[in-house]
């Protein structure tokens, strides 16, 4: 694939952004079957780059909240 696409596993995993030679490359969004969701750039098909890392969390009382933690990430693991 190359250029905008988006793709989704038959577990419900969507990836939907830039490809290159079949990788994700530039900007994309990948969401989680959890709702969990990775906001930001790619290289060579791993989160390389700025990007936001977006969760839901319960609260004590029982609320879900979005809890967004914004970063860099080197060849797919944040830091």
């Amino acid at each position: 694939m190359e250029g905008l696409g988006k793709y989704k596993w038959s577990d419900g995993r969507i990836f939907e952004g830039e490809y290159k030679n079949d990788k994700k490359q530039g900007f994309g969004i990948y969401r989680w079957v959890d709702n969990r969701e990775y906001q930001g750039n790619w290289s060579d098909g791993k989160q390389h780059g700025l990007g936001r890392y977006i969760v839901m969390e319960k609260e004590a009382d029982g609320r879900e909240v979005r809890k967004v933690k914004f970063g860099l990430w080197e060849d797919g693991k944040r830091i």
